[in-house]
């Protein structure tokens, strides 16, 4: 727990971005860092004097304790904070060679376990592009695939969209804080996402977009999914970034072909001519990951289980049960308040759904059904 709550706080001080992180980890004992003094602190991590010094002059218990409380604020929003050493941080993601050390979450934080595709693309889409889209991604997130990708204009803001109407799921992975709509656009479709998928980034909350950070939350996009699917792109586009990403996290990439007089397929033909996958249907995407049907079949008896241990509930158990969202995490002092029974009671029958696996405990006091 020290070294999570260091982490998160060092993430918070001026000049410490991903690289420097990674430095200061190399620190057994990151809590007792404001004992050492700048040149030991450079010589034992790497880091330059100078930023060593600007490192140290911000470390105090005050600040800490401001850290601590900001995160309590965020958590209380529904905002998670899932840092590299905790249970809910996705194993696909950790298998990246720069995996954020930190991610912030709001929304259904499950989805995070489930299998995921990228859908990425141009953000001047021609109709061609908008209705293979559209088709593609309802068929593959009707088929139980996770859709993810970035909430840009275009394709991104597509796919998303696609996911939502066939009742799917979809992850967006943002390039600025959870809490912050880009473009003001797509204000509608955040909110959707909110309520029923997950919205996520390696930036913390309030954080505005910069140019930068747009390809660098692209490695997530990739990083989380099974495999990547580029729908047009030109020779420019960010997407090509995605793609690339995927194939140095050895991820699979798949590319629809396009029109060879349109520019916007340029990028897509050029992955083909490269290896990418060719795709036309769903089945192109299936045969890829046969394992995905496999789990598929026992995660839905899984749920079938699920849903005949939840008829034999007691009275306050289903109470409560009823109460607990599988998508948006509710706080042990929402759930007090919603109940007229004794405090005591309340952790008891929290405590028997955990045992029946039918809701699980999330940091921050925080409570979610299991999928």
């Amino acid at each position: 727990m020290i070294k999570r709550e260091w982490l998160f706080y060092l993430s918070t001080l001026q000049g410490v971005g991903w690289k420097t992180l990674s430095q200061l980890m190399n620190l057994e004992q990151l809590d007792k860092i404001s004992e050492r003094n700048p040149l030991e602190l450079s010589v034992e991590t790497g880091i330059s004097f100078s930023l060593a010094e600007t490192i140290l002059k911000q470390i105090s218990i005050d600040s800490f304790k401001d850290a601590m409380n900001q995160q309590k604020k965020w958590e209380q929003q529904g905002i998670q904070l899932i840092s590299y050493f905790d249970e809910d941080y996705p194993v696909l993601l950790k298998e990246i060679n720069s995996p954020p050390w930190i991610i912030y979450a709001y929304g259904d934080i499950q989805l995070l376990t489930e299998f995921k595709i990228a859908v990425v693309g141009t953000r001047h889409p021609t109709p061609y592009g908008q209705a293979v889209c559209s088709a593609f991604t309802k068929d593959l997130a009707s088929n139980g695939w996770v859709i993810v990708s970035g909430l840009a204009k275009g394709i991104d803001k597509i796919a998303h969209e696609a996911a939502l109407t066939v009742g799917g799921k979809t992850i967006a992975v943002l390039g600025n804080g959870v809490d912050v709509i880009y473009p003001r656009e797509n204000k509608a479709i955040y909110q959707q996402i909110l309520q029923k998928g997950l919205l996520l980034s390696e930036f913390a909350p309030g954080v505005q977009p910069r140019p930068g950070f747009f390809p660098q939350r692209n490695r997530i996009i990739s990083g989380l999914s099974h495999g990547t699917i580029v729908i047009e792109a030109s020779l420019k586009s960010g997407s090509l970034i995605t793609a690339k990403d995927a194939l140095e996290q050895s991820r699979e990439v798949f590319a629809v072909p396009g029109p060879i007089t349109s520019k916007e397929s340029t990028g897509t033909n050029l992955l083909i001519q490269q290896g990418a996958k060719l795709v036309q249907r769903l089945e192109d995407i299936n045969n890829e990951f046969p394992y995905f049907i496999t789990e598929k079949i026992k995660i839905n008896n899984n749920h079938n289980n699920k849903s005949e241990e939840t008829l034999s509930l007691h009275y306050n158990e289903k109470i409560i049960y009823n109460l607990i969202s599988s998508i948006k995490p509710i706080h042990i002092n929402h759930i007090i308040e919603s109940v007229q029974f004794p405090i005591s009671e309340v952790y008891e029958n929290l405590l028997l759904l955990q045992i029946k696996s039918l809701i699980r405990q999330m940091p921050g006091n925080f409570y979610i059904r299991n999928s």
